[in-house]
């Protein structure tokens, strides 16, 4: 078979001032990271595109962060496949929705080509997904299951048709304008939700409750119905985030001292890290997974955190 020889999009940024080379991408490989439109923003954490150049066979298997809800589309005929925790590994669909996850995942790709992603906020999810955040917790499942297929189609067919870098951004926004036009009757609760589990510092599922003002029976409730787990658990995994990105993002030799306050000690970080990573510390930082890390560092810069299950609340300015 020939060498590969149409060339990558363009990686980088609609955000003024970034520079690609910061992103430290692997060889053939380009990268993009995107704000939403201004009001798509409340449902929309970030767009990204992926792409790569690679032989026929190769093979790449890197580890998945567990966090907040995504879209993904695959535009190439390649096969990709995904093991959520310690389950088996299966086929995704070309146009899938991840729900919230609570532990890593597997991802094995083929020879390259272009995935396009939209992270989604609990608010997205919630317009999209009604109550289903619960059902569709640590899951994949095809996005026409819960989206219009003919307007899953129309999307995917735009998103072909066009250079699938730089006018990736347009396409998304106009379309998913469309998905998002309806309020929710519980966007405010989501959004104080979002608020204080994304908020460092909150440890204890008390002071989160007491946070958003809500009663504990309301918070409970609303928490797993909207983001698919208890409070607890939530605020368990946005700890673990925080410190093993920092402790990833810094670099050898690691530096314990970077560790959440609420860590009390060296193993109470190491449970953590067993329950949503599956493996230890050390050896979830030292797992080569250079495709993962390239896109910590380029959202990061981009749009100020490393995933999206960290980012700020953004106030909704369409809600009802």
């Amino acid at each position: 078979m020939g060498a590969v020889t149409r060339k990558l999009i363009e990686s980088g940024s609609h955000v003024p001032g970034v520079d690609p080379a910061t992103f430290q991408l692997p060889f053939d490989t380009a990268l993009r990271y995107e704000r939403a439109g201004e009001e798509l923003q409340p449902y929309v954490a970030d767009y990204h595109v992926l792409d790569s150049i690679r032989p026929p066979g190769w093979v790449s298997s890197e580890i998945m962060l567990p966090g907040g809800p995504a879209i993904r589309f695959i535009l190439e005929d390649h096969d990709f496949d995904l093991a959520i925790g310690s389950g088996p590994h299966g086929p995704l669909p070309k146009a899938s929705l991840y729900g919230s996850l609570s532990r890593s995942a597997k991802m094995r790709v083929g020879p390259g080509g272009v995935t396009i992603g939209v992270s989604l906020t609990p608010l997205g999810l919630a317009r999209i997904a009604g109550t289903d955040a619960d059902r569709l917790r640590d899951t994949v499942v095809p996005l026409e299951s819960v989206i219009d297929p003919a307007l899953v189609g129309s999307i995917q067919n735009d998103l072909k048709a066009s250079d699938r870098g730089p006018g990736v951004k347009a396409v998304l926004d106009a379309h998913l304008r469309v998905i998002f036009v309806r309020s929710h009757p519980h966007d405010d609760a989501i959004q104080r939700i979002s608020a204080v589990i994304a908020k460092p510092g909150v440890s204890s599922v008390a002071e989160a409750r007491e946070l958003s003002g809500m009663s504990k029976r309301q918070f409970e409730r609303l928490t797993k119905r909207y983001f698919g787990f208890p409070p607890k658990l939530l605020l368990r995994r946005a700890r673990l985030l925080r410190s093993i990105i920092a402790l990833k993002m810094a670099g050898e030799p690691y530096d314990m001292r970077v560790l959440e306050d609420e860590y009390f000690d060296h193993s109470h970080f190491t449970r953590d890290s067993h329950r949503f990573l599956g493996m230890s510390p050390l050896r979830f930082l030292r797992t080569p997974s250079p495709y993962r890390d390239a896109a910590l560092r380029a959202r990061s810069i981009v749009l100020g955190s490393a995933v999206a299950a960290l980012d700020a609340t953004v106030e909704s300015k369409t809600a009802a």
